[in-house]
């Protein structure tokens, strides 16, 4: 306890002279440097502002982020996925946001089909194509799957009732939808099941004492559940869907 004081003590008479440096591992969906309108940016600029901390930030490669930790540098990574060997001079928070991919349905036909797990859709015929990350999965599992160029194009397909479902990643998934011109997108909705989820987690090197505090304090938030929550939910509120009500007589097909 008293050693975590005299970090606390040290954190706030260093971090009035210095900024705290945030690095983003760069991540083509979640953290790109070409658009800061990320759910990483997004998290991190919220957190940090609300610890009161001078924030500076810079897109790397996961190799220089590493270089940075080893040379013990005041900084934080994210996000960070936890390797299977994890080295000892990293630390980690606790998971700070979880990547979960979605069922995207269109309301007019499966709003009252109950999905639980993902071979509840194995007899339905599911829009994918060749690049989505599990689709090898899929197929491997026996899924009907109907093959488009990307998950836009079956996005398109679902609301024209082409597919019955569509699994993608949420955040791109809902950003498919948004910019999908089919006038009856509207129609498509999200079910509420978490599939093949992947922790992210804010990464600094282990021997640094400013570092060290930091991640205790996000850990607190972290534990606090309703910040964090609030954050995901004003960075996702824009683009969510709003399905059409449906009829509520209309029986699935």
């Amino acid at each position: 306890m008293k050693q975590f004081i005299l970090l606390t003590i040290c954190y706030c008479i260093i971090s009035t002279l210095f900024s705290t440096k945030v690095l983003f591992i760069i991540n083509e969906h979640y953290s790109n440097p070409d658009d800061n309108n990320n759910i990483s940016y997004f998290l991190m600029k919220n957190i940090i502002e609300y610890l009161e901390i001078d924030f500076n930030y810079e897109y790397v490669t996961h190799l220089t982020a590493m270089h940075a930790i080893e040379n013990e540098e005041d900084v934080l990574v994210f996000p960070f996925i936890r390797p299977r060997n994890m080295p000892n001079r990293i630390m980690v928070s606790d998971t700070l946001y979880t990547v979960t991919h979605k069922v995207f349905y269109n309301t007019w036909i499966f709003d009252f089909l109950e999905v639980n797990e993902l071979s509840d859709l194995r007899t339905y015929t599911i829009g994918s194509h060749p690049r989505y990350p599990f689709e090898p999965a899929m197929r491997r599992a026996g899924f009907i799957i109907h093959y488009s160029r990307n998950n836009q194009e079956s996005m398109e397909k679902l609301a024209s009732q082409r597919v019955a479902f569509v699994i993608e990643e949420k955040f791109l998934g809902l950003n498919y939808l948004l910019n999908a011109e089919h006038p009856d997108k509207n129609r498509i909705g999200m079910k509420d099941i978490d599939l093949f989820p992947t922790s992210f987690l804010v990464a600094a090197p282990t021997h640094n004492p400013i570092s060290k505090v930091l991640i205790q304090k996000i850990n607190d938030l972290i534990e606090e559940k309703e910040f964090l929550e609030q954050i995901i939910n004003d960075f996702y509120e824009p683009i969510l869907p709003n399905p059409v009500p449906i009829n509520k007589n209309r029986r699935n097909r």
